[in-house]
């Protein structure tokens, strides 16, 4: 037989029940609440105290007086002035002797030593003539050492006939003979003589012009120009168009100054040795300490402008010459600028505490105590010396309680209204 099908049969039969385990009933701490919620009040009242209600208290009011500064003199302007970065010492080296230019040894930006060889002209021509005049100095020399043979012989000819004329042995003729010689040989070793002081001033005058052809720089410095080339000729004058006239341009780097022109109206703010300052247009941003050395006595009529130069007294390979630059000068030390400013306060405004005089300052609502020292007093106003700047103010009669830190504000005088 067939089992008939099962329908919707329940199958929650099938579960076993679970035994729940009995739960422990939990312990309820109020007290815990109470405590966190009191530190919590206790934190609020304590920034409302701190911060709130000292804000919304009224601060206590002083009244203040400015301080009066006497004998202070204002600052001069700051003249400023444009030029240009200038070497002071320059030079357009050239050849002394006319030639060709055979041997070039720098470029543009070389660095020389004083005596370097810079260029050579031609010089074959001068090395014949320095040969000649020393071969014409040996012809002199050896002239000389024949007369001075000459005139030992004629020396010893004369003693001997000098001697033999008293038992006439030799005749007078002879004597005047050997007398004759040796004067004529004297006379000689004197122009052999002469012949070589002649030589030698050739030979010299040839190592001069030998030495011409060579161009040698006259200080140290840097190339910073070049005029000539191999194969061209130079000329002392540059007489010729085709010839130049310097080979190279050589400028000492550390005689760099600015020169600036100074209208004559503001020629009265600067002096020699006073204080400058020198920025570059090519390199912003850098200051360079400077000092006025000369200014030029003579003034340009036509711009009405006096010359001045400022040198550097601190630089670096970056500054070079013919750079624009800007000058800014220090205000120049009068006579009246040296006197010391004197500064009074009433003086209701001091007080004395541990045994010094104070005073007490107010700067954005907040008292600050400042030790001075009271030199005179005039009325009611004391002359102090200390630490006061121009804009302070003092705080007048101020109570035993004030102290420094301590806010205070000052009393704004009420204004009188007037009636009709």
């Amino acid at each position: 037989m067939t089992a008939p099908p099962i329908r919707d049969a329940d199958v929650s039969v099938l579960t076993l029940p679970r035994e729940e385990s009995p739960q422990e009933p939990r312990k309820s701490r109020p007290w815990l609440r109470w405590v966190g919620a009191s530190i919590v009040c206790s934190g609020c009242l304590a920034g409302l105290f701190y911060w709130v209600l000292p804000a919304l208290s009224p601060l206590p009011e002083v009244d203040t007086a400015p301080v009066r500064i006497v004998g202070s003199a204002m600052p001069s302007s700051l003249l400023s002035a444009s030029g240009y970065v200038v070497a002071q010492r320059q030079a357009s080296v050239a050849s002394k002797g006319t030639g060709r230019l055979e041997y070039l040894a720098v470029t543009v930006g070389s660095r020389v030593k004083t005596g370097d060889i810079i260029a050579r002209v031609q010089q074959d021509d001068v090395q014949a003539v320095q040969r000649q005049v020393h071969a014409r100095l040996d012809m002199a020399k050896a002239a000389l050492t024949n007369a001075q043979a000459e005139l030992r012989d004629a020396h010893l000819t004369y003693a001997r006939t000098k001697a033999l004329l008293p038992n006439h042995f030799v005749s007078q003729a002879e004597f005047d003979t050997a007398s004759t010689r040796l004067r004529r040989t004297e006379a000689s070793v004197r122009s052999s003589a002469a012949a070589i002081t002649a030589a030698e001033a050739d030979v010299q005058t040839a190592d001069v012009m030998l030495e011409n052809t060579l161009i040698r720089a006259p200080f140290e410095g840097t190339v910073i120009k070049k005029f000539a080339e191999i194969g061209e000729v130079v000329a002392p004058m540059a007489s010729s168009a085709s010839s130049r006239g310097a080979v190279v341009l050589i400028a000492d780097m550390a005689s760099l100054a600015v020169e600036t022109e100074i209208s004559e109206s503001s020629f009265s703010q600067i002096a020699q040795g006073q204080s400058a300052e020198i920025t570059l247009d090519a390199l912003q941003g850098k200051h360079y300490p400077a000092m006025v050395e000369q200014i030029v006595p003579t003034a340009d009529r036509s711009k009405g402008t006096v010359l001045a130069k400022v040198r550097f007294v601190e630089r670096d390979d970056r500054v070079l010459p013919e750079m624009s630059a800007k000058v800014s000068f220090s205000p120049v030390a009068r006579q009246s600028d040296s006197t010391t400013p004197r500064l009074f306060v009433p003086s209701s405004a001091l007080v004395q505490k541990n045994g010094r005089s104070v005073l007490y300052v107010l700067e954005n609502e907040t008292a600050r105590e400042v030790s001075v020292e009271e030199v005179s007093r005039s009325g009611g106003d004391s002359e102090v010396r200390g630490s006061l700047a121009a804009s302070s103010q003092v705080i007048l009669a101020p109570p035993p309680s004030l102290h420094t830190g301590m806010k205070v504000r000052s009393r704004i005088p009420q204004r009188e209204e007037h009636r009709p």
